[in-house]
């Protein structure tokens, strides 16, 4: 295990119940939290002089679709390259090596932004192959990750996913994973109520069987079939605590009452929802009624990974919808990319606020750019509406510091973007070879 590392003199925001300490110290041994306080020392300690910035835990991002991020900057110039027609054309034409890559590259672009959790819902499993470069792609960035193992757009909604690949997986995980702290779970397929026995039983097994493993479940219920998607897994009894519904589009309140009183939990990507034509993403009409909600990238169609562009984004259709700046305040957004966040996935206990015990998974944020500024109190307002990424100056996961001095400590940015650029140039050729 590396030594002790003293962080000190930094604005502390704990998300927790301990609140903002203006000017305090946080040490991290062993990979947690040992102690968060003022005028903390620790014999051979490395230390990190964080007067001028603002330590906070790091941002939780409750649904992405890393493989595809070579695809960055493709979508929405033309009707060819809509979002799902552009992904369906080219995840056909990708191989192995190109999931290992498109994983790797919007890990690390996470990692820079700050965003040390990510759940990885990996939809372009052609292959056993696939799955498992993708998850390489995880362990060399060094991202905390959910890795939610789901098909692909061309696999018939009546074929069965590759369950026993994923048991297996799970089985042998110490075998491939080491110390790299990344879990698995599926990215299931939730169907509509006329879809079908045939459709509905393939379904209802996979289910079955994943829930006998113990693994976490995460299905989109989004677009025109959100509401007749939602409906099934209320009036079939299928929602639960393990379950994270991505988007939940046109969700009414009695339904929500319903995945409240299940126990399920919401992930909300505002810009993509938005962008893809799914509609305003109300935050309060979520928060109000489920009480496990958290907000994540969704993928390439955001852009850059950017979760201060998300909370941004969140906040300000909030304020727009209720005709009230204060319907929201911005802490509570910040919350809901952090301990709300880790609450929705279940991890709360472990990471999600800076407090003794947890996980020191925590990044610094530089208040001297032209950029920011330092209020005397309460900085939310500032993260939400002027922080940007390269504001970050310093990441840490389980204690391993992965971006030191606004640079990232394991992974050769340059090389890495080269090689997402050949990358996509192989896909896009593979592609256009087989129209």
């Amino acid at each position: 295990m590396p030594r002790p590392l003293l962080i000190r003199n930094a604005y502390v925001m704990t998300m927790g119940a301990a609140g903002d300490l203006p000017r305090a110290d946080v040490l991290v041994r062993g990979g947690e939290i040992a102690a968060v306080g003022i005028g903390l020392a620790a014999d051979g300690a490395e230390v990190i002089d964080a007067r001028g910035q603002i330590l906070l835990p790091g941002f939780v991002d409750t649904h992405n679709h890393l493989w595809l991020s070579q695809m960055r900057g493709l979508f929405g110039r033309s009707p060819e390259t809509r979002y799902f027609r552009l992904t369906e054309r080219l995840g056909a034409a990708y191989r192995p090596e190109d999931m290992r890559i498109g994983t790797l590259f919007g890990a690390a672009g996470a990692l820079e932004a700050g965003i040390t959790t990510t759940l990885a819902y990996c939809d372009n499993i052609r292959t056993p192959e696939d799955a498992e470069a993708a998850l390489s792609g995880l362990i060399d960035a060094g991202i905390r990750a959910r890795f939610l193992y789901a098909g692909h757009d061309k696999l018939a909604p009546d074929v069965p996913l590759a369950i026993d690949h994923l048991a297996s997986l799970h089985r042998n995980r110490a075998a491939w994973a080491g110390e790299a702290p990344i879990d698995l779970g599926l990215g299931w397929r939730t169907p509509t109520a006329s879809a079908g026995e045939a459709v509905l039983s393939v379904a209802l097994e996979e289910l079955r069987r994943i829930r006998a493993i113990g693994l976490p479940v995460s299905t989109h219920i989004s677009g025109d079939s959100g509401p007749d998607q939602l409906d099934l897994l209320i009036s079939r009894g299928l929602l639960g605590q393990d379950m994270v519904l991505v988007h939940a589009t046109g969700a009414e309140p009695e339904a929500l009452r319903a995945v409240q009183d299940a126990g399920s939990a919401i992930a909300l990507t505002p810009i993509t929802e938005q962008r893809v034509g799914f509609g305003l993403t109300r935050l309060k009409h979520y928060t109000d009624r489920v009480s496990r909600v958290g907000l994540g990238i969704d993928g390439a169609l955001a852009g850059a990974p950017d979760m201060f562009a998300v909370m941004r984004a969140g906040h300000l259709v909030q304020a727009a919808v209720s005709g009230d700046e204060l319907a929201m305040l911005p802490r509570q957004v910040l919350e809901l990319a952090t301990i709300e966040a880790a609450r929705a996935i279940r991890l709360d206990s472990r990471i999600g606020s800076l407090e003794p015990g947890k996980l020191a998974d925590l990044i610094l944020i530089d208040t001297q750019a032209l950029n920011m500024g330092f209020p005397v109190s309460d900085p939310s307002s500032l993260l939400v509406y002027s922080a940007r990424p390269e504001n970050v100056s310093t990441v840490m996961v389980g204690g391993n510091v992965v971006k030191r001095d606004s640079q990232l400590t394991q992974i050769d940015s340059q090389r890495l973007v080269a090689s997402a650029d050949r990358s996509l140039g192989k896909i896009r050729e593979r592609a256009d070879a087989a129209r």
